[in-house]
């Protein structure tokens, strides 16, 4: 029996792009076994010749140009958004319309109107959707959460 599998794509190539792609393409030699195997399908950006090296200096299957193309794309079926913040809201939405898990990169959107409709859209959806808060896990940060939450401070 062979792990199933799950295939990823990047909207944006720039700089926190790029460092999404590199995250997703070491996940398999960093997790156990036990997790699906992650298959780099695709890396958008309007700049084709950025989406075009993003692709092929992370070892993506695909450049594409549009980020619709990502939400048709049937081998897709988890993207992260990592485009300016004043474009989250469409690509997020129009993503989950189309079934895909999203990893938005922080700021979840430039006003609160559009992050209210875009955390309606994702409780209106069966996907897991999350924003890719930089030092969510350090142990820092996570001691201070705590700390809030207990009220100590």
């Amino acid at each position: 029996m062979t792990n199933p599998s799950i295939g990823v794509a990047v909207i944006g190539g720039g700089m926190a792009g790029r460092a999404h792609a590199a995250g997703y393409r070491s996940a398999s030699t960093l997790f156990g076994t036990e997790r699906p195997d992650v298959r780099l399908v695709a890396i958008a950006d309007t700049n084709e010749a950025v989406a075009d090296d993003t692709a092929r200096r992370y070892g993506y299957e695909r450049a594409e140009y549009d980020w619709r193309a990502i939400a048709e794309a049937p081998d897709v079926d988890a993207v992260s958004v990592v485009v300016a913040n004043h474009l989250h809201r469409e690509i997020v939405e129009g993503l989950l319309a189309a079934g895909k898990h999203v990893l938005c990169e922080k700021p979840l959107a430039g006003s609160l109107v559009d992050a209210e409709a875009m955390v309606a859209a994702a409780e209106g959806s069966d996907r897991i959707t999350a924003v890719g808060y930089t030092y969510r896990r350090s142990p820092a940060v996570e001691q201070i959460r705590r700390e809030l939450a207990a009220g100590t401070i």
